[in-house]
């Protein structure tokens, strides 16, 4: 059940994308001396669709849960940083609260994850298609500043952790304290850990890229691009062993080391 968890909240997300790439418009055609002009307007002029088919597949799965899940002995739960609330399928308000709340996890990681891509990719591409698909996901907030859009993120996260932890204690899956936001900057830094896995995923691709040819590809273009935006902050300190540039490797045992800080068990030692 967990896999089938983690396939639907990926489908999830590709709605939620899809539905805020229709503000996005369509780029400007290059001067072409035949052929019909395309019309100026948004790439998904329909993209409300997929808000809807993502609200159906939260509230369809939730039913899933309460149908088969207690069949199938399974219990989900959701880790904070000092406990692990379970919430019984057989009873549908924790299974409807189940499906959003953990679905409002990835769409946190999602959006640091989109926060990190903008502020690495090179300037010159920031007003490009790919720049416009990024700063699109963050609605009008997506014409601000890079340190603007990571506020946003954080803001993000921070609301939807007040509105689980809430939700919750309505729904007596956790015991109300006076203490119910005394962990959420534990929880908030957890969710940053998304952005250390990106970071390592880039640094490996930007590192193979560098031994290995694969052409004049775009993809891998910017995959340079970004790895060198990636190793921009510490080009100042001598890294070089021969020809052999140790940059990106320390950056990568840099995130690993961050990634290994931001978990469960290690943010659970601030509470002792």
């Amino acid at each position: 059940m967990d896999w089938l968890h983690s396939i639907l909240n990926l489908i999830g997300l590709l709605f939620w994308v899809l539905w805020r790439a229709g503000t996005l418009l369509r780029p400007k055609p290059s001067n072409a001396l035949a052929g019909p002009t395309p019309r100026p307007g948004k790439i998904f002029k329909h993209s409300w669709v997929y808000l809807i088919g993502l609200i159906v597949l939260l509230t369809l799965r939730a039913v899933f849960y309460n149908q088969f899940g207690p069949g199938l002995n399974w219990t989900p739960s959701m880790e904070l940083i000092h406990e692990a609330p379970h919430f019984r399928s057989d009873f549908f308000p924790r299974a409807l609260a189940y499906s959003i709340l953990s679905f409002s996890r990835w769409l946190i990681a999602l959006y640091i994850c989109f926060a990190l891509l903008i502020t690495i990719i090179p300037k010159e591409d920031s007003s490009g298609i790919w720049g416009s698909f990024l700063r699109c996901q963050f609605s009008r907030l997506g014409k601000l500043q890079t340190i603007a859009l990571w506020v946003t993120a954080l803001l993000l996260a921070s609301l939807l952790h007040i509105v689980e932890i809430e939700w919750m204690t309505l729904i007596g899956v956790r015991v109300e304290n006076t203490q119910n936001y005394h962990h959420l900057p534990l929880l908030v830094m957890l969710d940053f850990r998304a952005a250390t896995y990106l970071t390592m995923v880039i640094v490996s691709l930007y590192i193979l890229n560098s031994f290995i040819y694969f052409g004049e590809k775009k993809f891998w273009k910017k995959v340079d691009d970004c790895g060198k935006q990636l190793l921009a902050p510490i080009r100042k300190i001598p890294l070089m062993v021969g020809k052999l540039d140790l940059a990106p490797f320390v950056v990568m045992a840099f995130a690993y080391g961050l990634s290994y800080i931001l978990r469960h068990d290690q943010l659970a030692l601030c509470l002792q």
